[in-house]
């Protein structure tokens, strides 16, 4: 498996080095709850013609141990969605150097026309966490700048903006003081875009980690939904939790679950992304597939 990036390490040491961990937005909670009360609206999805392409833009928090491009594609194709799924990723990066490191295929890509008058359909844009802790103005530049590229050939786009988790432990006071001000600089990422929302991964997260309908976070004391180190990559268990709160999203159903998914055979060098048994690969998915529904 791929080595732990240390720009993510380095990203974290930023973060744990803040003065006043209030900086980048001037909020402050010891909430370990604490969430903006405001919602955003999901965007409508534009009427398509054939093939729905879905993009993904982001970085290891999108793809590293497991990959949601990948689970979304498997999903689509057992719930007979004519979906094509595209990405443009790069490790350890915020967007702009994303699309920059990306030109070609980038350029290429926004340049497609479609009948229906949207080459794309969806994006869902996963932002650095430093840029979105800590660089708000980037944050909404790079979206912005992002959604516009999209929308010369894909007016229509509906646009998700990726809720990040904080990397801490669960309920520790770091997290407690940055999972606020992550959740507000998303929804106002969002809600700065035309037809654009949130897809909210942390808050679904959140719910498992407490354990909701029967799930148990931990086996031995140990994490099954993030890795244990500063980067807190998300494992089988919540890759598989988010793929379907992502699908309800776009397509407005529950998907049925398939017996075989894209998941990680473990976190060493020497692991990978292959097909297995979702009753193998991921702890409990029967409490997990009831904590996505109850996002729907």
């Amino acid at each position: 498996m791929k080595m732990i990036l240390l720009s993510s390490l380095f990203a974290i040491a930023i973060l744990v080095s803040c003065d006043k961990k209030n900086d980048a937005n001037g909020t402050n909670s010891n909430d370990s709850s604490s969430e903006s009360k405001e919602t955003v609206a999901k965007p409508t999805a534009p009427k398509s013609e054939g093939t729905v392409r879905v993009l993904f833009v982001g970085n290891s928090h999108t793809e590293y141990f497991v990959s949601f491009p990948k689970v979304l594609e498997a999903l689509c194709k057992e719930n007979g969605k004519n979906v094509e799924v595209l990405s443009l990723l790069q490790m350890g990066e915020g967007i702009d150097k994303i699309i920059s490191s990306n030109k070609s295929a980038a350029d290429k890509m926004f340049g497609q026309t479609d009948a229906d008058g949207n080459y794309i359909d969806f994006v869902i844009m996963q932002e650095s966490t430093p840029i979105a802790i800590q660089e708000v103005d980037k944050f909404n530049s790079n979206t912005k700048m992002l959604h516009d590229l999209v929308a010369k050939n894909s007016p229509g786009v509906a646009t998700y903006v990726y809720q990040l988790m904080a990397p801490f432990e669960f309920g520790s006071s770091d997290f407690k003081d940055y999972q606020p001000v992550l959740i507000e600089n998303v929804n106002n990422a969002a809600k700065a875009l035309p037809n654009a929302g949130v897809i909210n991964f942390a808050t679904v997260l959140a719910s498992a980690y407490e354990g909701k309908e029967g799930y148990n976070p931990k086996n031995n004391e140990v994490d099954l939904l993030r890795f244990t180190d500063t980067s807190k990559h998300m494992l089988n268990d919540a890759v598989f939790l988010n793929s379907i709160v992502l699908y309800q999203n776009l397509f407005g159903e529950t998907p049925k679950i398939p017996q075989q998914l894209p998941l990680s055979t473990g976190t060493s060098d020497n692991d990978d992304i292959k097909m297995m048994d979702v009753s193998k690969g991921v702890s409990n998915p029967d409490a997990l597939l009831k904590i996505a529904t109850s996002f729907k």
